[in-house]
């Protein structure tokens, strides 16, 4: 071509300009995924060279107990069904001293984040690998973060070893999850991949189809939360959602829940679901790039506006008022999340997101 090569015709102009020097390091992940899939899991109990299963859940999941009891048999060591919200060190302890007494080699958890990461936190002190068995939308079983509470203070971490060596998404066992919790553990999940679609351009790509899958399914799963298939969208979005954020990185969003949580003791997937809104809102104002991606991949102009919709369509409790705040300790919970190391979020900004979410308003309403 006269004055000058002829354009590379396999790569268009516009993607050479918007490509970035960046790395990229795996997670060794192990999933078996789909209707039935729990029968398998006495065959990875086994090929994992383990033999002795303690099961992990919480009080509300005996059923769910006794059936892995039923398919495991011998392979029981014993059960503890004291998970609870926020990995208390109280109830880590616990657990380790029933580990140490059954005798048992490996963790099978069964449940929502709660449960994994009671069994992340045995990994990390007794040395037991985990086999996890998602019963919500957590998204936890995918990440090497790791979290447990002591006194007031939510300590979390990243440590590849807690990193369960296999996940069972099983769509079935999810049939009986009430709309009060699946509403909130799936916008919980939502915020894992909206913290991520600018992360790098493998990540993104996992947290952006999370974002379109979730979108997709949570109408379906909150009109026919007895729906397999409508089960099945979501921990396929879950999955997705879950690895973007165990690749990448959490932000304001994480830091803020992580606060309430260990302050405030709120509930974990309730409170993500309110904040989340409101985060993604300041998203629009600090990183509007980061917006553009959002809002394309739901599909919808205001990612935010849209979010607040389905979060007051979605969870029984619609503000941090409702999920047990009081007012008092809005400023308090402001002040923690800006000062606690150097996370470099504006108080005032904190403060304002925080006011919103407190009164439940429309995002955008204090502007």
């Amino acid at each position: 071509m006269p004055g000058g090569d002829p354009p590379d015709s396999d790569q268009p102009p516009d993607m050479i300009k918007s490509m970035k020097d960046f790395e990229f390091r795996g997670l060794p992940w192990n999933v078996t995924f789909g209707a039935g899939a729990v029968q398998s899991l006495p065959q990875i109990l086994a090929m994992s060279g383990l033999r002795k299963a303690l099961i992990l859940s919480t009080p509300g999941r005996l059923r769910h107990v006794e059936m892995l009891g039923s398919l495991l048999g011998d392979s029981v060591a014993g059960t503890f069904a004291g998970a609870a919200v926020h990995v208390p060190a109280g109830v880590v302890a616990e657990a380790g001293r029933a580990a140490r007494g059954s005798g048992a080699d490996c963790t099978v958890s069964i449940g929502g984040g709660s449960t994994t990461g009671l069994g992340k936190r045995l990994r990390m002190e007794a040395g037991l690998p985990q086999i996890a068995i998602p019963t919500t939308y957590a998204g936890s079983e995918m990440t090497p973060i790791w979290g447990v509470t002591e006194g007031n203070v939510k300590s979390t971490g990243r440590d590849p070893r807690v990193l369960p060596i296999a996940v069972i998404y099983d769509p079935e066992l999810l049939v009986s999850l009430p709309p009060a919790i699946a509403g909130p553990s799936a916008l919980n999940a939502m915020a894992q991949a909206i913290a991520n679609v600018s992360t790098n351009p493998v990540v993104g790509l996992l947290a952006r189809e999370a974002i379109r899958v979730l979108a997709q399914g949570l109408p379906r799963v909150m009109d026919h939360i007895d729906n397999v298939e409508a089960h099945a969208v979501m921990l396929y979005g879950s999955c997705l959602a879950g690895a973007a954020l165990g690749l990448g990185r959490s932000g304001l969003h994480h830091r803020i829940c992580h606060v309430l949580g260990g302050l405030y003791n709120l509930p974990h997937a309730e409170t993500h679901a309110v904040i989340l809104p409101y985060s993604v809102a300041h998203t629009a104002r600090t990183a509007p790039e980061d917006a553009v991606l959002i809002a394309a991949a739901l599909g919808v102009s205001d990612p935010a506006a849209h979010l607040y919709e389905w979060m007051r369509r979605s969870s029984t409790k619609q503000s941090l008022r409702a999920l047990g705040l009081s007012e008092s300790n809005v400023d308090k919970a402001a002040a923690a999340v800006a000062n606690g190391g150097n996370t470099g979020y504006a108080a005032d900004e904190v403060l304002r997101l925080l006011r919103c979410a407190f009164a439940g308003r429309p995002p955008g309403a204090d502007r």
